[in-house]
């Protein structure tokens, strides 16, 4: 009787078994694509487009600025996406902006007009999707963007590789360091710059802490390789109180960088330092000396 009676409980808990582990099978199968779901390397669209890159498509681009005349340039990139960008021709010198994440040229020579007070020349030109250029935004796309630039500036435009100081800003610091560390320049600016995106990334997202480097993104910028391997000069400014990019990033880059090296540590909450009177002159002087 005793066998009996273990032998349909046993039966009887079969099923149950049985559902109960298929629940489990479901529950961790939905987790993981979850988890997969939202991994950044496998989402691009969403994280370059939404959170990564903010681009801003525009008609028009104004071509007079600080009382100088632009010309107008379009140039290819390495996938065949055409390229839109403003040259301003001065003396040897040529500053070549890499600049931030949001908007487009429109945008960002308001912010750093004052590059233009100076006698030298400048290049400023869109990413992928911003602006008038053509394509779509990605991590590993800006950098092939920036050397097409680069190599647009010194090709076309006739300027002496050793006299192209870039100018990174935020976001475009990454691709200006990377190619300062690749290429002969005169100097390199960055203003509020991070040590890696990834990095970056997680202090932002701290979500993203659960994910291996792998996924989230296939391409980053090692900005402290960068500079370790620059001789150029060097100038870097930070707010303090920054409050997007934390300025405990500049003082690990300036740490690992090469003389001769100049750091602004400016006293403001402020992301952006473009404004800001005293970090202008600054940032011209370092320019003037270059010459």
């Amino acid at each position: 009787m005793k066998l009996e009676m273990a032998s349909l409980k046993s039966s009887a808990a079969g099923p149950w078994l049985y559902y109960g582990r298929l629940i489990i099978f479901f529950i961790a199968s939905f987790l993981v694509v979850l988890y997969l779901t939202f991994a950044p390397a496998i989402n691009r669209d969403f994280y370059n487009v939404r959170v990564l890159f903010k681009p801003v498509r525009c008609q028009f681009v104004a071509h007079q600025w600080c009382g100088r005349q632009a010309r107008e340039v379009y140039f290819g990139n390495s996938r065949g996406e055409r390229l839109h960008g403003l040259y301003f021709p001065g003396e040897s010198t040529a500053v070549l902006v890499h600049h931030g994440q949001y908007g487009n040229i429109n945008d960002h020579l308001a912010l750093c007009e004052f590059l233009l007070r100076g006698r030298n020349s400048l290049f400023i030109y869109d990413y992928a999707g911003f602006g008038l250029s053509e394509g779509t935004p990605t991590v590993s796309g800006i950098m092939d963007d920036a050397g097409s630039a680069c190599d647009f500036l010194t090709g076309k435009l006739g300027v002496d590789p050793e006299r192209v100081v870039h100018f990174g800003a935020s976001l475009g610091t990454g691709p200006a360091a990377q190619l300062a560390a690749e290429r002969p320049c005169a100097g390199l600016i960055l203003f509020s710059p991070y040590t890696s995106l990834k990095e970056e990334a997680r202090e932002v997202f701290p979500f993203l802490s659960i994910y291996p480097d792998f996924l989230l993104t296939a391409s980053d910028f090692d900005t402290i390789a960068s500079v370790g391997k620059i001789e150029a000069p060097l100038l870097i400014a930070h707010g303090i109180h920054d409050p997007c990019i934390s300025i405990r990033h500049s003082d690990r880059i300036y740490a690992a960088a090469r003389e001769p090296k100049t750091y602004l540590r400016v006293d403001t909450g402020e992301h952006c330092l473009t404004l800001i009177e005293s970090v202008q002159s600054r940032t011209l002087q370092f320019i003037r000396a270059l010459r």
